[in-house]
């Protein structure tokens, strides 16, 4: 299975990518450069951050999937790159993609997307942060098994 770099282009089905700017700043000052609005996602009501910490396991396989209907999910890694399995319909005969997310960028993955537990990239372990609306984790979350994917990274 092949590991794509997370672009703009390459995630486009799934969502956006968040990488950093290369034009001018919006406003800028001698102590710091800001950037405004470098990407968007609708969302209604308030949003919560959690962290989630993913290990390396002897195996790369994938055996479940989830998505959430209500809200999109941003994932941004803290620590070290990881790899994202996604899916567009969870059609569990279909390959899922595997987009690596370098530290410095963002993913935003769209309402309905289904999508696999993050992969520590080259590393035992990787942090990231996770971004949603409030409460999806217990009311927003469905999840499915599927035949057990194997890939190599």
């Amino acid at each position: 299975m092949e590991l794509i770099k997370a672009t703009q282009l390459s995630f486009r089905k799934y969502g956006k990518v968040v990488n950093a700017p290369s034009d001018a700043p919006t406003s800028e000052a001698k102590e710091y450069k800001f950037w405004s609005d470098i990407a968007d996602y609708e969302i209604e009501g308030e949003t919560e951050i959690g962290i989630c910490t993913v290990y390396r396991q002897p195996e790369n396989i994938l055996i479940g999937l989830e998505r959430h209907i209500n809200t999109p999910e941003i994932l941004i890694p803290m620590d070290a790159p990881f790899i994202l399995p996604v899916l567009r319909d969870g059609n569990d005969e279909q390959s899922p993609e595997l987009f690596k997310v370098d530290i410095g960028e963002a993913v935003v993955i769209d309402n309905g997307v289904w999508h696999g537990p993050c992969l520590p990239y080259k590393v035992n372990q990787s942090s990231y942060f996770v971004i949603f609306k409030k409460g999806t984790p217990i009311d927003d979350v469905d999840k499915r098994n599927i035949s057990p994917i194997h890939f190599e990274l």
